[in-house]
């Protein structure tokens, strides 16, 4: 499974995504995009899914995007 979160670390919700990825100890099975350090991350972030919201998880190449639904999908799948 391909995962790859953008992100920037003063999100509120992103915060929270990280901490569960943190504690769940899965921070080598995410590529992390900060769109904040990299405009190119922005850039894919945007046309992909039409605008810069982030928390967005993609998996396999699919967007998640609600803090809450990413924390769920990580926990249930990582626990």
């Amino acid at each position: 499974m391909e995962l790859i979160l953008y992100y920037y670390n003063e999100c509120g919700f992103c915060r929270s995504v990280l901490n569960t990825i943190q504690n769940l100890k899965i921070q080598d099975k995410i590529e992390f995009k900060n769109i904040r350090e990299n405009i190119e991350f922005e850039k894919e972030l945007v046309i992909e899914c039409g605008d810069k919201q982030v928390p967005t998880l993609f998996i396999d190449g699919k967007p998640m995007r609600e803090s809450e639904d990413i924390k769920k999908f990580l926990v249930q799948s990582f626990r």
